[in-house]
């Protein structure tokens, strides 16, 4: 007998044991498992074992189908998508961005996209790769002209998928009112179509900002002195972008503190290479130190060599300036050998100019090199 509230309650036979598997779930899914019968559909269970989504992911995508009630659906939504060639893959990526997805209706919705999709030149596997990064398209079929125009626009799928893998931004802004004027204020700027297509490749959600804000980016790009006929002028517009107008003076101040230059220095650098508004400060400094201490540059030297800012310190710069300092301390090579010719060169070449030539009379070279790069700098013998 069991004693509540001063009443006497009658013994309750043992209930039925919950299978081992329920013992594991959540507090909230365990109500659930324990006081509905065994049909009951559980979105999140449906995401992970039907679906492929991680629990997380399933967490995430059961909030936008609160009124899901049954699999019939979604299964209806897969079946048509294993149907057109997606693989389960692709379809678990979809549904995890865009889980409305499995609330589409075969017939009415998903057959007459897919049938655009096709009209406006995608092969089936083009579709299923767009279907996995932007499904969006599969629940606003209104989004596919945009889609086309900027197909036709960029020359390829590849180009298309690439800007649709960073966000779908783009195809949500109104082509006549923002991207199209936009186009056309580059076009005046002196940029080509061909650099615009460069430009959304680097920076896809530029054209979709508002025409102001797009036009003050421009204009800052223009303070920086990079002519706009130079091929650097669409990095310089980037680069703006990427760190905001109101934040080029405090950036511009730190980059002059850290390499020890004036004004009309960094303004050299800054038009080699716009993207040095971009490093982080944290990543200029290291660099910064590293050249000036250990490999002996000046200001002067990195100023007009930008470039060498952009490559990685423990991966490039150290293992290369080992390179260079072990020969030059052999004997193998001029003392004033550059160390800039000795970073730009891809692997390939460096082998070939630095490595390959010495395998005879310094026949540990190699071995010194892939352990520098490697983060186990050798010691020089002399």
């Amino acid at each position: 007998m069991l004693r509540l509230g001063g009443h006497l309650l009658p013994a309750v036979r043992a209930a039925s044991p919950l299978p081992a598997a329920a013992s594991s779930l959540p507090l909230h899914r365990l109500f659930l498992y324990s006081t509905t019968p065994a049909s009951q559909f559980v979105v999140e269970d449906y995401l992970t074992t039907s679906c492929g989504l991680t629990p997380e992911q399933a967490r995430r995508a059961s909030r936008y189908l609160p009124s899901l009630k049954s699999p019939d659906n979604p299964d209806a939504v897969r079946a048509f998508l294993a149907g057109i060639g997606v693989s389960k893959a692709e379809a678990a990526a979809a549904i995890s961005r865009d889980p409305r997805v499995l609330r589409s209706e075969v017939d009415r919705t998903l057959t007459p996209c897919i049938a655009q999709l096709r009209d406006v030149g995608l092969s089936p596997p083009q579709i299923s790769r767009l279907i996995s990064i932007a499904p969006t398209i599969l629940v606003k079929p209104r989004l596919i002209p945009r889609l086309a125009f900027y197909l036709s626009f960029l020359g390829s799928y590849d180009n298309l998928h690439t800007i649709l893998s960073r966000g779908m931004y783009l195809l949500t802004q109104n082509l006549d009112r923002v991207v199209k004027p936009n186009m056309a204020f580059l076009r005046k700027s002196g940029l080509t179509d061909s650099d615009i297509v460069k430009l959304l490749l680097r920076a896809p959600h530029l054209l979709a900002l508002e025409t102001g804000r797009f036009k003050e980016i421009v204009a800052c790009a223009d303070m920086l002195g990079v002519p706009r006929s130079s091929a650097m002028f669409k990095h310089a517009i980037v680069a703006v972008y990427n760190i905001s107008p109101g934040k080029i003076n405090a950036r511009s101040e730190f980059l002059k503190k850290a390499l020890g230059c004036s004004e009309a220095e960094l303004g050299i650098a800054i038009r080699k290479l716009p993207e040095v508004l971009n490093f982080s400060e944290g990543r200029v400094s290291r660099v910064v130190d590293f050249l000036k201490t250990e490999v002996g540059l000046d200001s002067k030297y990195i100023v007009h060599r930008p470039a060498v800012l952009c490559y990685s310190l423990p991966r490039r710069l150290m293992p290369r300036h080992y390179v260079l300092k072990t020969l030059k301390v052999k004997g193998l090579v001029e003392k004033d050998a550059d160390f800039f010719a000795a970073v730009i060169p891809k692997e390939k070449v460096f082998s070939k100019r630095f490595l390959d030539p010495y395998k005879d009379s310094f026949p540990g070279l190699a071995d010194a090199y892939a352990a520098a790069c490697a983060g186990q700098v050798p010691v020089i013998q002399p």
